[in-house]
């Protein structure tokens, strides 16, 4: 009996190969796909991560907010006190004569322009100011007068007339001698006192009560035949109000 020839041995199969290679390349994207999903941040840090963005626009738009309101109380919010000044002082009446009892009678009406000046971002409303004149070394006032209401624009001017009746004669002989006999003139002073309310932010942030005071000095030239102003007025704050 022959002896039976030895077998090859069998070549392996090339299907074995792809699959090693296909389970390696598996094993490779599962490992690349759960190092992947281990950077992913979890919702924990997440939130706190907008948290932190939440807390810094807080505090932007607070520190804005302070900056705004700074700036408002240093301009809008600010109520100033307005400025009166004197514009023009003219005569608008006068008489001058001798009575039945021989003395003399000097009337005057005197029309003074006032200007009202509003340094505020606001308008101001104002009521009917009040003048008075005197004279150096009279006690009480030798005239009054009045101006009418109004209103000033913002960080704007308004011109008020006011119409005061000055009796000369009240003052005592002195300054009738200054007038017949002396140059003629005679030393007035006056004081106007103005009130007003500003309504900041149209009244939202409440109202404003301001008041301004202003001395003037003018001298009148009497004679029989006219009476005139001489010269400009002087005019300065009066702070005591």
């Amino acid at each position: 009996m022959a002896d039976a020839k030895p077998s090859k041995p069998k070549a392996s199969t090339p299907f074995a190969f792809a699959d090693a290679a296909k389970a390696k390349a598996k094993a490779k994207a599962v490992a690349a796909d759960e190092a992947g999903h281990g950077a992913t941040p979890r919702p924990a840090e997440h939130g706190r991560r907008w948290l932190r963005w939440a807390c810094c626009g807080l505090a932007a738009a607070g520190a804005l907010a302070a900056v705004v309101m700074l700036s408002l109380s240093l301009t809008v919010l600010k109520v100033r006190d307005p400025t009166l000044s004197m514009d023009s002082v003219s005569v608008r009446w006068f008489s001058v004569r001798f009575d039945a009892r021989a003395l003399l009678r000097i009337n005057v009406t005197l029309a003074g322009t006032i200007v009202i000046r509003n340094p505020n971002y606001e308008s101001m409303r104002f009521g009917a100011s009040d003048t008075e004149i005197f004279v150096d070394g009279v006690d009480g006032a030798v005239g009054v007068g009045r101006a009418p209401p109004g209103e000033v624009p913002a960080r704007g001017a308004s011109r008020v007339t006011a119409d005061v009746d000055v009796f000369v004669d009240r003052v005592g002989p002195a300054v009738v001698g200054e007038v017949l006999f002396g140059s003629g003139e005679v030393q007035l002073a006056s004081r106007t006192a103005v009130d007003g309310r500003i309504s900041v932010l149209g009244g939202l942030y409440g109202r404003r009560t301001v008041r301004v005071a202003m001395r003037c000095r003018v001298a009148l030239r009497v004679s029989a035949a006219a009476v005139g102003v001489a010269g400009n007025p002087a005019c300065v704050a009066d702070f005591g109000r």
